[in-house]
C-alpha cells in the first residue's frame, strides 16, 4: 500500500513537471475551485442545526445614562477575550460570571476585520440579552448588562444555539482556509488571463510563443539592471547614428550633421571638464604670493639673505621716492636695516640650510 502511494505520488509529479506554464495555472485553478466547494460544504457541517429563535429587546437607555455607562465601561479592567474560536458557550458563560458583579463588561476581539466584530457584537447582544454601548479602537466591544439584570439559569448562560470549544476550533480553521482561497482564486484568474493575452501578442508579431511566462521576462530584464537612463541614451546614439549616416549621402550637410551629433554626445556621455574648471578658478590667492619667491636653480635655493635685502630696498624706495630726504652722512644708504622679523626668517633659512647639509 505504501509503496502504490510512493508511485502515485512520483506519477502525479512528473505529470505535473511535464505540463506548459498555462497548463500549470488551469491545474492550480482546479484545485483551488475543488477546495472552495469542500471548505463550504465542511462549514454548513459544522453550523448548528437548531435556529437560533431567540429575539434581543435592548433597553431604551437616555443618553445621560449612556456616557455615564460608556465613561465606566472604559474605565473598568475586567474583560472577556475572543479569539480565533470566535463565539462558542465559553465566551457566553464567562460574560455572565462577570456581569454577577460588575455592569459593565468590554470584549477584546482579536484576529477579525472591523466589519466582523460588528457582527461578532450583535451576536454577542443576541445571546446574552446584554446592550452595546460602544466598539472601542474596532477590536474591544464595551457591553452593559441591563438595569433589571438577573443572573440566567445555565441553560441560558451557555446555550445549545452556539458551538462547543472544539467545533468552534474547527470552524475557525475552515474559515481561515476558505479565505485564503478566495484570496488565491483571482490571482491565479488574472495570471491565466495575462499569459493567454502574453500568447497572443507573440502569434500576432509571428513569433512562436515559449513556455517562459512574461513575468520571467521582466525579472530576467530586473537582473540585468537596465535602468531606464540607459534606455534612454541608447535610443538617442541611435538617432545619433541615423542622422549621420543620412548626413554622408547628402554629401554639403554633413558639418551639420556631425555637428549635432557632437552635441547630443555632449548630453550623454558627460565629462569632468566643467568641475576641472571650477577647480581653477577657484585657486587660493596666497598662492600666487608664494610663487614671486625665488625659486629653485640646478636643485640649490638661490641665497635667501640677498633676496631679503632686496625685498627690503625695494619696500623702503617706493616711499620715498619723489621726495627729497635728508640721509645722515657716513652711513651706507644701499645697506638696510633688518628689523626682528627679518631677522627670524634669516635664522630660519639657516637652520634649513644646515639641516639639508
Amino acid at each position: 500500500m505504501v509503496r502504490w502511494l510512493k508511485f502515485f505520488r512520483w506519477k502525479k509529479k512528473k505529470e505535473y513537471e511535464r505540463m506548459t506554464a498555462e497548463e500549470k495555472i488551469l491545474y492550480k485553478l482546479r484545485r483551488a475551485q475543488r477546495k472552495e466547494e469542500r471548505l463550504v460544504q465542511a462549514l454548513k457541517k459544522i453550523e448548528p442545526k437548531e435556529s437560533s429563535e431567540a429575539t434581543h429587546d435592548p433597553e431604551i437607555l437616555t443618553p445621560e445614562e449612556h456616557f455615564f455607562f460608556l465613561k465606566m465601561g472604559l474605565k473598568c479592567k475586567n474583560y472577556v477575550p475572543v479569539g480565533r474560536r470566535g463565539i462558542y458557550q465559553g465566551v457566553i458563560l464567562n460574560m455572565h460570571l462577570h456581569w454577577k458583579k460588575h455592569q459593565t463588561l468590554k470584549v477584546v476581539v482579536k484576529t477579525f476585520t472591523p466589519e466582523e466584530v460588528k457582527e461578532i457584537a450583535a451576536e454577542l447582544a443576541r445571546f446574552t440579552g446584554g446592550i452595546v454601548l460602544d466598539i472601542h479602537e474596532e477590536n474591544t466591544i464595551i457591553m452593559y448588562r441591563g438595569k433589571n439584570y438577573s443572573q440566567p439559569p445555565t441553560e441560558i448562560m451557555s446555550p445549545r444555539v452556539t458551538l462547543s470549544r472544539k467545533k468552534a476550533l474547527d470552524k475557525s480553521k475552515c474559515r481561515d482556509g476558505l479565505r485564503a482561497v478566495r484570496r488565491c482564486i483571482p490571482r491565479l484568474q488574472q495570471d491565466l488571463e495575462l499569459l493567454q493575452a502574453w500568447a497572443g501578442g507573440k502569434v500576432g508579431n509571428g513569433t512562436e510563443p515559449t513556455e517562459e511566462t512574461p513575468e520571467t521576462d521582466i525579472d530576467g530584464a530586473e537582473s540585468r539592471g537596465i535602468s531606464g537612463k540607459q534606455l534612454e541614451n541608447s535610443e538617442k546614439l541611435k538617432e545619433i547614428i541615423d542622422r549621420q549616416d543620412e548626413g554622408s549621402e547628402d554629401g554639403p550637410d554633413t558639418d551639420l550633421g556631425i555637428a549635432s551629433g557632437s552635441e547630443d554626445l555632449s548630453d550623454i556621455f558627460e565629462t569632468d571638464s566643467d568641475t576641472d574648471t571650477e577647480e581653477t578658478s577657484k585657486r587660493p590667492l596666497y598662492m600666487e604670493e608664494f610663487e614671486k619667491f625665488s625659486v629653485e636653480a640646478d636643485g640649490e635655493p638661490e641665497d635667501f639673505e640677498e633676496h631679503l635685502r632686496q625685498i627690503c630696498l625695494g619696500s623702503k624706495k617706493g616711499p620715498t621716492s619723489g621726495k627729497d630726504v635728508d640721509t645722515p652722512t657716513g652711513e651706507d644708504v644701499d645697506a638696510p636695516s633688518f628689523d626682528e622679523v627679518d631677522r627670524m626668517f634669516l635664522r630660519a633659512a639657516s637652520l634649513l640650510k644646515r639641516k639639508k647639509r
